[in-house]
């Protein structure tokens, strides 16, 4: 019976962290994740496919997600590349949104060797 129990719990635990996970879809996390659902789409189908795909959040959402990131550092990033003040962590967030963003436009590096390299 304790057993029983116990198998119970450990279920309804990952239940009720699973649901917690997918609670929290951000902002960030959906620019992000559009981004490789297009690289995704390029790569299999090509551009007329992805430039079809229906995008869950637009691109003024992931460009005020990274101006917030930007806004952490105030007036450091004035004349600047805000990436040359930011934290490494920051600065891996901003990059990553930044490339996302220029995916979702069908532009930048990846997006493009994608649909040329297919």
């Amino acid at each position: 019976m304790k057993n029983l129990t116990l198998k119970a719990l450990f279920i309804s635990a990952i239940a009720a962290l699973s649901m917690n996970v997918q609670a929290e879809a951000t902002t960030y996390d959906q620019c992000i994740t559009d981004s490789e659902n297009l690289i995704a789409l390029a790569v299999k189908e090509g551009s007329t496919a992805a430039r079809a795909f229906e995008q869950k959040t637009e691109v003024s959402a992931c460009m005020a997600e990274l101006s917030k990131i930007e806004a952490k550092y105030g007036d450091k990033t004035k004349g600047v590349n805000p990436s040359s003040v930011m934290t490494p962590a920051d600065r891996k967030k901003w990059s990553t949104l930044f490339d996302a963003i220029d995916t979702k436009k069908y532009k930048g590096v990846r997006f493009l060797q994608a649909t040329y390299y297919r």
